[in-house]
């Protein structure tokens, strides 16, 4: 009898291998799936039992992320202070060097070029201090928008550079230590109309210190960054309490020396105290490039153990959400050969005769 079967699909056993040939063509779906997006799914939804260790795993490793991105900016920013503060320690060197060098001259000529000199030391120094890492002002604190000076350009002849001038012009009468008092009270003066600095950083030493910024580089921990211009400690009659303001004085009352000489009175010794302030202010600013450096150090240790924090949450991560592509390629493959084995069952079952099937 050769007629075929003509009611195959209502079969029980086609019934039954229809919907197993329905269930490895969803269990291919999946594999294929794993297989491109390399993931157990394609919604957290579907890891099942590892969902939940999935779902708290990707916001911590987002949050590492987050700070070692503010790691990195921080070095960047860093690394501008530190070459900014170099810079500033070679203009008090030179300074210092050069004042030395007429400490005993009887020439007023080579006075009036150091003090030249010196004048446009101040303006070097003063678009220092404006220096910008591309983000902000690397001087300015935690208001990293508003330049530290003012106005650069007219910082030699603005109205402290004209008041310590002022002042200096009667050392033969007031005497250097007079002088150097009444230079540093008028450096450290914080009014808008006397201040070269910002509004925000013309305050003393130990508030302006209080001003610098910090980064999050950790759940609970923060770095503070930088360097603040007028940062420092309590004043006295010599100093600002700043060294950075101090060297400003330095210069402004260097540059007002054109025209003495050793033979005008007062001015030996008022040289010498410029030595011993730059000295002292050569140390001061050395130690601020110095703990940059060490900060910088710390942020790359830091750097180093949130990689690694990284690193383990993401192999975590892999463990809970990422397909076995090794297995997913053995599973495809069997699943292949098993959909072919039924399908040319099908087939066959089709083309049997009524004898055959009986």
């Amino acid at each position: 009898m050769s007629t075929s079967i003509g009611q195959y699909g209502q079969v029980g056993s086609a019934l039954i291998l229809a919907a197993g040939i329905k269930q490895m063509a969803e269990s291919q779906e999946t594999l294929s799936w794993e297989t491109s997006a390399g993931t157990l799914s394609e919604t957290y939804a579907g890891l099942g039992s590892s969902r939940s260790s999935a779902l708290s795993l990707t916001p911590k490793i987002t949050q590492i992320e987050s700070y070692q991105s503010n790691v990195s900016s921080a070095q960047s920013s860093l690394t501008v202070t530190a070459s900014a503060l170099s810079q500033i320690v070679s203009m008090a060197q030179t300074l210092d060097s050069n004042i030395l060098s007429i400490s005993g001259t009887t020439t007023s000529t080579a006075v009036t070029g150091v003090a030249d000199e010196a004048q446009t030391a101040l303006t070097d120094l003063a678009t220092t201090l404006n220096t910008s890492d591309g983000t902000g002002y690397v001087f300015a604190g935690q208001d990293s928008t508003e330049p530290p000076v003012k106005d650069t350009s007219t910082i030699s002849s603005g109205t402290l550079a004209t008041e310590i001038s002022s002042i200096v012009s009667s050392l033969s009468t007031s005497g250097a230590t007079s002088v150097m008092e009444q230079a540093t009270s008028a450096a450290g003066n914080n009014t808008s109309s006397v201040s070269v600095f910002s509004s925000n950083l013309s305050v003393t030493g130990t508030d302006a210190t209080s001003l610098q910024k910090s980064v999050l580089t950790g759940s609970d921990s923060a770095t503070e960054l930088g360097v603040v211009a007028t940062q420092g400690t309590d004043s006295s009659s010599t100093s600002t309490g700043s060294p950075i303001r101090d060297l400003m004085r330095d210069m402004m009352i260097a540059s007002s020396l054109s025209g003495m000489s050793s033979t005008t009175s007062g001015y030996s010794d008022l040289v010498s105290q410029l030595h011993s302030s730059l000295q002292t202010t050569i140390s001061q600013i050395t130690n601020m490039e110095t703990s940059v450096g060490v900060t910088q150090d710390a942020l790359t240790t830091r750097s180093t153990l949130l990689t690694n924090m990284k690193s383990m949450l993401t192999t975590q991560l892999s463990d809970s959400r990422d397909a076995d592509l090794a297995t997913v390629a053995t599973q495809t493959s069997a699943l292949n050969t098993r959909l072919q084995a039924s399908y040319i069952l099908i087939s066959d079952m089709k083309n049997m005769s009524l004898a055959s099937y009986l």
